[in-house]
């Protein structure tokens, strides 16, 4: 089986990184790490990069091997447990919450993992809230570290 771990470029993915990486070693379950970058930073990035002559054709495959290279040295450097041999890195483009149910479902893994921020119910409801969508929707068992950040 799998551990799932979905990592952003926030503080609170060194908590993700480290219980997935230690529940990985547990069950002596494959680490499978994911980066999604939302389609508005993509869009963003290559706009931003377009006008640099090697860069006017930065495609989505690029962005999402870039999306593997930073989750793969994320979690090399901050889990203690990573087993190499058992550890998949994984980049995506597109809403965040949608790519990480997508993912979930096609690799089944034993647990999820994610961070979140407490927010009132006033934020959920004008900014939404990717972990109560994941909370809600997803087909496992998810663990989450709640912060204040």
């Amino acid at each position: 089986m799998t551990i799932l771990a979905a990592i952003d470029e926030n503080e609170r993915s060194r908590i993700v990184a480290k219980v997935a990486s230690d529940l990985a070693a547990t069950y002596d379950d494959t680490l499978v790490a994911l980066h999604v970058v939302p389609q508005e930073d993509f869009d963003e990035h290559r706009r931003s990069i377009q006008s640099i002559p090697e860069f006017q054709d930065y495609s989505l495959t690029q962005e999402e091997d870039s999306a593997e290279r930073f989750v793969r040295e994320f979690v090399e450097e901050t889990a203690d447990t990573v087993d190499v041999e058992r550890f998949e890195a994984r980049g995506r483009v597109g809403n965040v919450t949608d790519k990480i149910l997508a993912e979930t479902a096609s690799i089944e893994p034993r647990f999820l993992v994610i961070s979140g921020r407490r927010r009132s119910p006033t934020g959920k409801a004008v900014f939404g809230n990717t972990t109560q969508q994941i909370l809600l929707n997803a087909e496992c068992p998810v663990v989450t570290q709640l912060s204040d950040q």
